[in-house]
C-alpha cells in the first residue's frame, strides 16, 4: 500500500516536469520582448534585404540552391517574408520563438543526462524515474534543479543577444534547435528503443547540417553522452561504437574534409592562412569566450583579435583550458555530467575554431556551446556543500539513520533556500545585461558606437559606424569616423569614397574631390569614384567635367546604371542630344526592365529626337 503523501509528491513532479521548462522559458520571453521591435542591421542586409530568392516561395528550387551550405536557414527566411513582408518584427518573433523552444529542449537533455549519468553509476534513487537523484542528494531536488538552471541560464545570458536579437544570428539558433532534437531522440535508442528514434535523430542531424556547418559536431557528442552518460556494459558500448558512432564519425569527417577544401579557397579579411596562427588564436579566443559566459563585460559584435596573439596571451589561455580539461577529466567518474558539460563546450566551438573565418571572435559562435558552461554551474549549485562523494555517502548513510527525517518535512523552497537565492540573484543581474544588451541592437548607430568604444584600435567598427551614421544623415558625424579608418587602414577606398560623399554632403567640395582622388589612387577600376567626381562636377556647374567622369564610368562598369542615368539627363537636359539620351534610357531597361523612369525617358527622348529630325 502506497505510503500517505505518495500521490501528492508524483503529482507535484509531475507538475514540476512541464512548469519547470515553462518558466525558464518565460524568463527568456522577458529579456527579449525588446529585441522584437528592433531594425535589420549588418549582415541582414545581405542576407534579408538583398535576397532575391526570397521574393517567390513559390520557386523553392532557388530558395533552397540560394545558401548551397545553409539551405534550411534560408527557407525559415523565405517563410518569413511570405508572412510579414520585410518587416523585422517578424523575423525577430521568429527567432525569439526557436531560443524558447531551445530553452525547453535544453531543459530536457539536462534532465534526461542528469537522470542516465546517476543511473549509469547505480545511483538513481528505486522508487521511479522521477524521484531526485542520489547523486546530487537532497536537499534539493537534484536534477530538477540541474535542468531548471541549466536551461534559465541558457534562456537569459546576454553573451547569446547576438545569436538571439540579430536576425543573421538564426543560424545558431536553429543549428541548435535541431542538434537538441537530434540528441535527444537518439538517446532513447542508446537507452535501448526502438530504432525509429534513431531515424528520428538523424533526420534531425541532417536538418541541424544545413542550418550550419557546426552540427559536423554532433556524432562526438553523441559519442560523448554515450560514453559518459548512458552506461552500460563493455559489450554493449563496442557494439554501439561499431554500429552508429565509427560509421556516423566517418561520414561526418569525410564531409567536412570536403566543406575544408572549399573554404582553401574562399579570400578572408583576417590576413592569416597558418593553421598554426589559426590555432593559436582560437586558443585565446575560446579562452575569452569561456571568460564572458562567467563575467559577460566588454561584449561587442566586432572583437579586436590579435594574430597571432601575443606570448602571454597564448600560455594564459593555454593554462586556463588545460586546468579546465585536467579537472573535467578528473571527475569523469565522480561526476560524470560536468565531463559532458566540459566537452559539449568545447566540440561544439571546434568546427568555427579550425577555420580561419573572416571574424577570429564572433559571440553568435558560443550559442549552444555554452550550455556546457551552464550544466557545469547548475550540477556545482545543485552539489552544493556536499564536497567529495565521502560526504555525499556520510549524508546518505545519515539519511538512513533518520537523523534528517524532519529536516526533509519542510517545504522545498525552504530547503533550498540559499540555492534558490544564489540563483534568483544570478538569473536578475544576467536578465537585466540582456535587456542593456537588447538596447544596444536597437539601431546601427548604437550598435557601431559600442562596437567603436569596445575596440578603439580596430578600423572595421568605426568603418560600420561611419556608414550607420551617413545612412541616418549624419554625415559630419561619419567624417571623423572615416577618418579614422583611413589612419587604421590607408588603402581602404570604400571609406576614402564615403568620407567624399559626406564632405560633399557638408559642402566641402575641395575635400571631396581630394577624397575620391585617394579612393582611385588605391584602386583605378573603382566606377562608383567616377560617378561621385561626376556628381560632385555637377554640384560645381561643370556639366562638361561631370560626362566625362560618368563616361569614364562606364567604361570601367559597363552595366553601371548611375552612370548611365546620370548621362541620360544630361544629353536630354543639357546637350541637347534626345537621341543618345534615347539610347542610354533603352540600354538601362535592358539591363533593369524595372527602372523607374527609363521607359518614359525613352518615349520622351525619341519624341524630341523625331521633332528634331523633322526640322
Amino acid at each position: 500500500m502506497p505510503k500517505a503523501g505518495h500521490g501528492t509528491r508524483t503529482a507535484a513532479r509531475q507538475t514540476a516536469s512541464w512548469l519547470s521548462p515553462a518558466l525558464a522559458a518565460a524568463l527568456g520571453a522577458l529579456v527579449y520582448l525588446g529585441a522584437l521591435g528592433n531594425p535589420f542591421v549588418y549582415d541582414d542586409r545581405a542576407t534579408i534585404l538583398n535576397n532575391p530568392s526570397l521574393v517567390n516561395l513559390a520557386n523553392w528550387r532557388f530558395v533552397l540552391v540560394y545558401s548551397l551550405f545553409r539551405p534550411v536557414v534560408n527557407v525559415s527566411y523565405a517563410i518569413d517574408r511570405a508572412v510579414w513582408g520585410f518587416n523585422p518584427f517578424g523575423f525577430h518573433l521568429t527567432n525569439l520563438l526557436l531560443h524558447l523552444v531551445n530553452v525547453v529542449l535544453v531543459h530536457r537533455l539536462a534532465w534526461h543526462a542528469a537522470g542516465d549519468a546517476a543511473r549509469g553509476r547505480g545511483l538513481l534513487d528505486r522508487r521511479g524515474p522521477n524521484a531526485p537523484l542520489r547523486s546530487l542528494a537532497e536537499p534539493p531536488a537534484g536534477r530538477g534543479l540541474v535542468a531548471f538552471a541549466t536551461a534559465a541560464l541558457f534562456a537569459v545570458h546576454p553573451l547569446l543577444t547576438e545569436a538571439v536579437g540579430y536576425v543573421s544570428g538564426r543560424s545558431e539558433v536553429l543549428c541548435a534547435t535541431f542538434i537538441l532534437a537530434a540528441l535527444l531522440l537518439a538517446r532513447r535508442w542508446l537507452a535501448g528503443s526502438a530504432w525509429p528514434w534513431l531515424a528520428g535523430g538523424l533526420a534531425m542531424f541532417a536538418l541541424a547540417l544545413g542550418a550550419k556547418e557546426v552540427a559536423a559536431a554532433f556524432p562526438f557528442l553523441l559519442l560523448a553522452y554515450d560514453w559518459l552518460c548512458t552506461g552500460g556494459t563493455p559489450a554493449e558500448q563496442r557494439r554501439r561504437l561499431w554500429r552508429l558512432h565509427a560509421p556516423l564519425t566517418a561520414v561526418v569527417v569525410a564531409a567536412g574534409l570536403a566543406r575544408l577544401a572549399t573554404l582553401a579557397v574562399e579570400p578572408t579579411a583576417t590576413g592569416f592562412r597558418s593553421a598554426w596562427t589559426n590555432a593559436l588564436t582560437q586558443v585565446t579566443v575560446v579562452a575569452r569566450y569561456l571568460g564572458l559566459l562567467v563575467v559577460p563585460v566588454g561584449q561587442s559584435i566586432a572583437h579586436a583579435v590579435a594574430a597571432p596573439p601575443p606570448a602571454r596571451a597564448v600560455v594564459g589561455a593555454v593554462v586556463l583550458l588545460a586546468v579546465g580539461i585536467g579537472a573535467a577529466v578528473a571527475v569523469r567518474r565522480r561526476e560524470p555530467l560536468a565531463t559532458f558539460g566540459a566537452v559539449w563546450f568545447l566540440l561544439l566551438l571546434a568546427p568555427s575554431s579550425a577555420v580561419p573565418l573572416r571574424e577570429p571572435m564572433a559571440e553568435h559562435r558560443v550559442y549552444l556551446a555554452s550550455m556546457g558552461v551552464f550544466l557545469i554551474a547548475a550540477l556545482g549549485l545543485a552539489l552544493g556543500a556536499q564536497g567529495t562523494s565521502r560526504g555525499r555517502t556520510t549524508e546518505i548513510a545519515t539519511e538512513r539513520a533518520g537523523e534528517r527525517r524532519e529536516a526533509r518535512r519542510a517545504p522545498p523552497i525552504q530547503r533550498n533556500a540559499w540555492r534558490v537565492g544564489v540563483l534568483g540573484v544570478t538569473l536578475a543581474v544576467l536578465g537585466w545585461l540582456t535587456v542593456a544588451r537588447t538596447h544596444v541592437w536597437a539601431s546601427p548607430v548604437s550598435l557601431w558606437a559600442d562596437a567603436a568604444r569596445a575596440a578603439p584600435g580596430a578600423w572595421e567598427p568605426h568603418y560600420q559606424l561611419g556608414d550607420a551614421l551617413r545612412e541616418s544623415g549624419r554625415c559630419a558625424e561619419a567624417i571623423e569616423q572615416y577618418r579614422i579608418v583611413a589612419r587604421l587602414r590607408p588603402a581602404h577606398r570604400d571609406a576614402y569614397n564615403n568620407l567624399g560623399i559626406c564632405l560633399a554632403e557638408t559642402r566641402q567640395v575641395g575635400a571631396a574631390r581630394e577624397a575620391f582622388g585617394r579612393a582611385l589612387a588605391i584602386d583605378p577600376s573603382f566606377a562608383r569614384a567616377h560617378n561621385n567626381l561626376g556628381g560632385l562636377a555637377l554640384l560645381e556647374g561643370d556639366p562638361a567635367e561631370a560626362r566625362r567622369q560618368f563616361e569614364q564610368a562606364l567604361a570601367l562598369d559597363p552595366a553601371n546604371l548611375v552612370a548611365r542615368r546620370q548621362l541620360a539627363s544630361l544629353f536630354e537636359t543639357v546637350f541637347d542630344e534626345p537621341g543618345e539620351a534615347a539610347r542610354l534610357c533603352r540600354e538601362i531597361l535592358a539591363l533593369d526592365p524595372r527602372a523607374p523612369g527609363a521607359a518614359d525617358c525613352v518615349a520622351r527622348n525619341e519624341a524630341k529626337a523625331r521633332g528634331h529630325s523633322g526640322k
